[in-house]
């Protein structure tokens, strides 16, 4: 890890495992997202027209809880991301976003 950030003035271990959990916790918000949507796409598919039962307003209220919490997961990333490549000097490439680059960077360095 410090040979690919040589100019680091935080260190790397730290900055990366705070982006990895940042990263970890995205990924669950998404996934608890799409799994809501698929219960509310289920129920609505067979539901009757007109007032919507209990369990499809629980579920859209439970859908409005997770997008805001996906979307508080999403910042927290951007966050982490941008403490990461300021603290460890790494230079994201032209034409990539610094999530992206820094998932990638994250892949490879598990992978």
């Amino acid at each position: 890890m410090a040979a690919a950030a040589p100019n680091a003035t935080v260190p790397v271990r730290e900055a990366a495992l705070a982006l990895a959990l940042s990263q970890q916790a995205l990924l669950k918000a998404q996934a608890d997202m799409d799994l809501v949507a698929d219960e509310l796409r289920k129920y609505q598919k067979f539901a009757a027209p007109g007032k919507p039962n209990l369990q499809i307003v629980q579920l859209r209220k439970q859908q409005a809880a997770v997008k805001q919490t996906a979307l508080v997961a999403r910042q927290g990333y951007a966050q982490a991301t941008h403490v990461f490549l300021r603290g460890t000097g790494v230079v994201v490439p032209s034409r990539r976003t610094p999530t992206d680059f820094s998932a990638l960077w994250l892949g490879k360095l598990a992978g």
